[in-house]
């Protein structure tokens, strides 16, 4: 725990552990690296799979998908299998669309990228269908 002085303000109480951090007042902010680059990576996956043109119908469905591994990934504590669940259900319509054969290793880099970032969780979800 550190107290921080700076010129006439006072951030006192200030933890860091494991990307937590606690501030006297009452803020609370939780944001490890991985859960920031998870977040980065599912919104990378968003305009790659923009890009490729797909049919109204597909592109809802990949898009309700990603909003909802991106809904969970914002929460505090996000539940990984939840996360590669709805990143397994995206690429699963991405594969049954052909996308994922012509995407290109734009949407394909990013999902890897977040099966990397969610560990077991992604091996046993989104990597079964890559």
């Amino acid at each position: 725990m550190a107290t921080f002085n700076i010129g006439q303000q006072n951030a006192a109480n200030i933890q860091n552990i494991g990307g937590d951090a606690t501030f006297e007042g009452g803020v609370y902010a939780n944001a490890s690296w991985e859960t920031l680059e998870l977040r980065r990576t599912i919104a990378l996956t968003r305009e790659e799979v923009a890009g490729l043109g797909l049919p109204a119908q597909q592109l809802e469905t990949v898009n309700r998908s990603l909003d909802a591994a991106s809904k969970e990934a914002a929460v505090e504590k996000p539940d990984r299998y939840t996360v590669a669940e709805h990143l397994a259900s995206a690429a699963r319509a991405l594969k049954e669309a052909g996308a994922l054969v012509t995407a290109g290793t734009g949407v394909v880099k990013a999902l890897r990228r977040a099966t990397e970032l969610l560990g077991p969780a992604g091996l046993a979800t989104i990597a079964t269908v890559l």
